[in-house]
């Protein structure tokens, strides 16, 4: 009996605990809050930037489709532009909730840019971009929500990234559907094993 209210609390639960509401945005313009600057290292001609931010110097990395390269705190390719860039935070049970970066492009033209959720989910769209530098964009996530990378797809020729800012890194926490499924799974087996050693001692 006791196995079976278990059960149906369990069940109950998890219906109730339904994902949060999550929502991430993606603007043109400078973030409302205090973000922390990245670090970029400035190490050999690869596809791969590796960086850090915040105080504990969390690891993240910017991977390109062609050679890339740093110039001061700017990423640069050593064609002399690029049209893709992805950046994420090496560990993958971190997150992150808000991001800012400045885009130089070579002409006028448009930009796609889009941050990825713990769910693989894409928030974003197609932005205008101008020559000359100073297209700064934002993304920010509310409603609990975690952004694990964004990628910035621009056809327009982009000379440079620069002043990245990320915030809010976090170690990713289980929705609570998740914690759900998980005391369901802990109640499952504490039962069986209840169950089989009333079996044992019954034999």
């Amino acid at each position: 009996m006791k196995l079976r209210t278990s059960i149906l609390a369990g069940g109950l639960a998890l219906l109730l605990a339904g994902p949060a509401l999550a929502d991430i945005t993606v603007l043109p313009g400078t973030a409302p809050g205090a973000l922390d600057p990245v670090t970029l290292d400035a190490g050999p001609l690869d596809f791969f930037i590796d960086g850090t931010v915040g105080p504990s110097n969390t690891a993240l990395t910017f991977t390109g489709a062609e050679n890339l390269s740093v110039q001061g705190q700017k990423i640069v390719a050593a064609t002399g532009t690029f049209n893709f860039l992805l950046f994420s935070l090496v560990n993958p049970t971190l997150t992150f909730t808000g991001a800012e970066f400045n885009l130089n492009a070579a002409a006028n033209g448009t930009t796609s840019i889009f941050a990825y959720d713990q769910f693989g989910n894409g928030f974003g769209g197609v932005y205008a971009l101008k020559a000359a530098g100073n297209n700064f964009f934002n993304v920010a996530a509310a409603n609990g929500q975690h952004i694990q990378s964004i990628v910035v797809m621009s056809s327009a020729a982009l000379d440079d990234i620069a002043q990245i800012r990320l915030g809010g890194v976090q170690a990713l926490v289980p929705e609570p559907a998740t914690w759900a499924m998980m005391i369901l799974g802990f109640g499952g087996v504490g039962g069986l094993v209840r169950l089989r050693r009333r079996v044992q001692a019954l034999a």
